[in-house]
């Protein structure tokens, strides 16, 4: 049995917070390590898993950066995973913050 690989919240939620139901109505493989999420509100946001995987994923698991591999995925709920196992799984939610707290912003 392998190991799991598992991005943790970026914080931890106080009592009083609210979470935010993230709602994937489509999802679709558009390059080799691309995907893109369709949500509710009709938005469409493209992650590229490479960089993510080249970071966080080790030993036996590094197999899902094969391309036949990594076009398996499953999405349930707000989650990703490769594997019978969730060998490899990731947040969608925390997956969208990194996204957005890597933009950068040139004000001229």
């Amino acid at each position: 049995m392998g190991t799991s690989i598992h991005l943790p919240p970026s914080r931890k939620m106080r009592s009083g917070d609210k979470k935010a139901k993230v709602k994937i109505v489509d999802y679709y493989l558009v390059d080799t390590f691309c995907i893109d999420f369709e949500f509710e509100s009709g938005k469409i946001k493209r992650i590229d898993f490479l960089p993510l995987f080249q970071k966080y994923v080790k030993g036996e698991n590094i197999k899902y950066l094969t391309p036949s591999l990594f076009k398996k995925f499953k999405v349930t709920n707000d989650r990703i995973f490769w594997g019978k196992n969730e060998d490899v799984a990731f947040s969608i939610p925390t997956l969208l913050k990194i996204n957005e707290e890597e933009e950068i912003l040139y004000i001229i």
